[in-house]
């Protein structure tokens, strides 16, 4: 796309709510037909730039993924996107986060530059100073979310432990002043509030402080990792029932409420045939949920993106939503045991 289409299509786009943002991404994802084993590219894809991280969430699997902890280099970053020309939409971040890369500036601006739609994650529990939030504007960012559950340090730390709910706050009032400093228009800057049982009372307020901060704001219902494949939490789900869920019951997923049955999605999973993950030493797994070394894919380092994706791996996959006659080696792979998605086979 050139710089002038995306500029407009991107004018267009950052004037839309947040809410219905996600409502069309939500639609759009699963525009697809699941019946070939060889769809085309991905246009969207997470590129994960670090994935060590400063909380210690109790039911994220980062602190205990068995994946190697480090950062991807800028020149790994350049070669990723090179061998992926077809990506429109990145996601900087999967299982750390992200502002803690020495390089994150740069490799924002690098995908901006590539009228790429670029986004991030953040805990924003950093101590920062304001001229470190002037660089994230000027970086190109289009979107930043900020994971915050909660209104009030107490609640707040329940479970982004280890965080501070002042700086979350003086962090997202320095990045809107200096939107304000710089004459920018970006990034859209969005409070996701996972509800749980120790913030639903203060929903009312968190909308009020996010109004006087000029920010959006999104409540957003609690997985409790019964749905990651390859790792386990400690105790039981309905341990963790009790433990995190909120009494309104709006926020509560419906196979929490109904007992959890399988699979949680009735639909064939739309990571196998639209988009992909590139950890941070450049290897390849097919979707966000995947946590272990044991399930990699690919390696972008040795193979170029579309050997990786028409693999065996991804083939015998894509298989399992459709009655095509795959014919390759690969009889098992995580998609096998992965509750998520409704699988023909």
């Amino acid at each position: 796309m050139n710089s002038i289409l995306f500029k407009g299509y991107l004018a267009f786009w950052q004037r839309i709510p947040v809410k219905y943002q996600y409502r069309i991404w939500d639609w759009l994802k699963f525009r697809f037909s699941p019946n070939t084993l060889t769809p085309g590219l991905p246009r969207a894809a997470i590129i994960d730039p670090i994935n060590i991280c400063n909380l210690d969430c109790p039911l994220c699997a980062s602190k205990n993924q068995n994946y190697e902890k480090g950062k991807m280099s800028f020149e790994t970053f350049k070669m990723v996107l090179n061998k992926m020309p077809s990506i429109k939409v990145v996601i900087l971040f999967n299982w750390g986060e992200p502002l803690l890369h020495h390089e994150i500036f740069n490799i924002i601006k690098e995908t901006a530059s590539r009228n790429i739609y670029t986004i991030t994650h953040t805990n924003f529990s950093i101590k920062q100073k304001p001229e470190f939030f002037e660089q994230l504007v000027e970086s190109g960012l289009h979107q930043l979310v900020i994971s915050a559950d909660g209104a009030s340090q107490e609640s707040y730390e329940k479970y982004r432990v280890k965080g501070n709910f002042d700086w979350v706050v003086n962090n997202i009032r320095y990045t809107v002043e200096a939107k304000k400093k710089l004459r920018k228009r970006d990034p859209k800057v969005v409070w996701k509030f996972i509800v749980n049982k120790y913030n639903e009372h203060e929903i009312d307020y968190a909308k009020e402080l996010a109004k006087s901060l000029g920010i959006e704001i999104i409540f957003d219902k609690m997985g409790l990792s019964d749905d990651v494949p390859d790792i386990q939490f400690p105790g039981t789900l309905q341990e963790r029932k009790e433990e995190w869920l909120p009494k309104n019951q709006a926020f509560v997923l419906d196979f929490y409420k109904n007992g959890r049955y399988t699979p949680l999605n009735d639909r064939p999973c739309n990571q196998l045939f639209n988009s992909t993950v590139i950890n941070p030493d450049g290897k390849v797994t097919p979707c966000c949920w995947v946590t272990s070394k044991e399930n990699v894919w690919g390696d972008l380092t040795k193979e170029t993106f579309a050997e990786i994706w028409y693999n065996d791996k991804y083939k015998y996959s894509r298989s399992l939503f459709n009655n095509l006659d795959y014919k390759g080696e690969t009889k098992n792979t995580v998609c096998t045991k992965c509750d998520i998605y409704k699988r023909l086979r």
